[in-house]
């Protein structure tokens, strides 16, 4: 019998709820390796994180491993180990940094010690439901086991589900002579019977709670029961003993050449096969959400939408405003980080006008929410009549000169309401997303484009699709992102603070001759106006040493001063100022 049930059904609702985006991952400047597994212990994760640490240092990238440090007794300290103290640091932490090159940090929160780390590549020790971080790669260690944590249904998002086989490095000097074993595992008999298994002449053994720590008077007592036959133990044990009789035992984690090409690609290592795009899409399916909960958040999805589909503007705002105001309550982490933003964004006003902004972008994103979902039903002409354009001669002028244009909004208003708007007004509109995890919305959200007209392009291989288009004249729909990857982007100011921004608006204008558009839907009354306030030709830049930077400083500006202007419009609930020292924790 399964005595972990309350913790398999807590573990269970938490990747339930990070697979249809109500919590997220938290995504370091580094790619990031998992070993992880689904039973309670004793399924060689440490031996398996010292394999990869080594192969991955064969290869000459700097690996830093994040792990908790159970049992440590320091556990104030948080950040990278400094000795061998295994009392301190804890048993595995230790036996991993005396195993390998890698630096070793140990702390609860993996995310805050590890976003301003400089190495290569981080690998996440018993990761597997530590949610909270996003990993680019997965390993799940498959061993049997009484006790699990999660169903084995859990293993359907690892990328690669192993078994584990541990090789043992038994020293010459101790065959033939006898010994008495003695371990602190989660499974001690394993350790016995692998030595057993090995030809060796065990007299005895003695276990001990995992994660032990070893008194003189446990030595003693274990010296006794030897009866002067030679002490051994394993690795993780030896640490913490510095007793010159006890032997310890090394265990290798046979991880099969497949699993470490495939770390090794994700990771960059020098030399590494790129991933295979079968690679990627068996990744892809392995993290696809279950079939039912798909169909229940479909099921909630279409009993919304019949709901608002008939509700005047009035009712509408109103049930949207209720909603914000409640998601405010139930998402509190978010609540908490927009509030953080704020303060940090606006340091001279005072709290109650900071909670006044806040509470009104809660009423402002629940109302957009209700509104988005009935655009759905709404035809192109019904669109343009709820969004008219101020300024649209910005627009009809850059595309009279022929150089394709960007229009670059931001998650600011009504953007989905002013996207659709541009595409019932403009013939050839292209734009960028991600397909959505649940492929009952996607079948719909295809529909829409499809009556808009509009080409969508996966974001992976969007910079040749728009350059062309961009080349043939066509408009380009972007919102520019401020929280992307530090090797993805450039450290520009954004609301005062710097943010790894990305470029690549500017570069694609600057390389098409372009001209830049800044559009903005601002509710109305009980609609909206799409308001386009700037343009910028290219060229003005494109003579210039840094000019991308450059133009992406003055996107981050415009952006800035509309915020400021307008902060309950703006969406707080994200940090945007990740992988910097400024950087808010979430």
């Amino acid at each position: 019998m399964n005595l972990l049930l309350p913790l398999q059904a807590i573990n269970r609702a938490r990747r339930t709820l990070y697979r249809a985006g109500v919590l997220k991952a938290k995504r370091l400047h580094r790619p990031v390796i998992s070993i992880g597994n689904i039973t309670a212990g004793g399924a060689g994760k440490t031996p398996a994180v010292i394999a990869v640490c080594r192969y991955l240092e064969r290869r000459g990238l700097r690996v830093a491993v994040l792990t908790r440090g159970y049992k440590r007794g320091n556990q104030r300290h948080t950040g990278i180990i400094t000795s061998n103290d295994a009392d301190k640091f804890g048993d595995e932490p230790v036996l991993i940094k005396r195993s390998t090159n890698a630096s070793v940090l140990v702390g609860a929160k993996r995310y805050e010690i590890a976003r301003d780390f400089d190495c290569d590549v981080f690998v996440l020790d018993d990761g597997f439901q530590h949610l909270q971080l996003h990993r680019d790669y997965d390993v799940v260690i498959d061993a049997p086991s009484r006790f699990h944590r999660e169903g084995r249904a859990a293993l359907r998002n690892a990328d690669a589900v192993v078994p584990r086989r541990l090789r043992l490095n038994v020293p010459d000097s101790l065959r033939g002579r006898p010994l008495f074993a003695f371990a602190g595992l989660a499974n001690n008999e394993q350790f016995f019977a692998s030595l057993r298994d090995a030809g060796l002449d065990l007299i005895g053994t003695k276990g001990f709670p995992d994660h032990h720590r070893y008194t003189p008077a446990d030595l003693e007592g274990l010296r006794r029961d030897a009866g002067g036959a030679t002490l051994v133990t394993t690795e993780k044990d030896a640490v913490k003993i510095q007793e010159g009789d006890v032997v310890a035992v090394n265990a290798e984690f046979v991880m099969p050449d497949e699993v470490l090409k495939e770390i090794a690609a994700v990771a960059g290592a020098a030399g590494s096969q790129p991933a295979k795009a079968d690679d990627g899409l068996r990744a892809r399916r392995s993290r696809r959400k279950n079939p039912l909960l798909q169909r229940v958040e479909y099921g909630a999805y279409r009993l919304v939408a019949r709901a608002i589909v008939n509700m005047s503007d009035e009712k509408l705002k109103r049930w949207g405003t209720r909603l914000g105001a409640v998601a405010s309550k139930i998402l509190r982490g978010r609540d908490r980080l927009a509030m953080r933003n704020l303060r940090a964004t606006f340091p001279d006003r005072s709290h109650a006008s900071l909670r006044k902004t806040l509470d009104e972008c809660w009423r402002h994103f629940g109302r957009e929410m209700l509104v988005y979902v009935r655009t759905q039903d709404l035809s192109l002409e019904q669109l343009a009549e709820r969004c008219p354009f101020h300024n649209v001669e910005l627009l009809h002028d850059a595309i009279a000169r022929g150089k394709g244009t960007i229009v670059i909004t931001a998650h600011f208003g009504s953007w989905e309401v002013g996207g659709l708007a541009v595409m019932a007004h403009v013939d050839k509109v292209l734009t960028v997303a991600r397909p959505l995890d649940n492929e009952l919305l996607e079948r719909d959200l295809q529909k829409l484009r499809a009556k808009t007209g509009v080409e969508i392009v996966d974001r992976r291989k969007a910079a040749r699709f728009l350059l062309r288009g961009l080349a043939e004249n066509a408009v380009v729909l972007l919102l520019p992102d401020q929280a992307v990857l530090p090797r993805e982007g450039i450290l520009v100011p954004f609301l005062g603070r710097p943010a790894w921004t990305t470029p690549a608006p500017a570069k694609m204008a600057i390389r098409s001759d372009s001209t830049i558009v800044f559009a903005f839907c601002i509710p109305d009354g009980l609609g909206y106006h799409l308001e386009f306030i700037e343009s910028i030709r290219a060229a003005e830049f494109a003579e210039k040493e840094n000019g991308a930077e450059m133009l992406t400083r003055h996107i981050n500006d415009l952006l800035s001063r509309l915020i400021a202007d307008r902060p309950e419009l703006w969406l707080w609930m994200h940090d945007r100022w990740k992988g910097t020292e400024e950087g808010l924790p979430q």
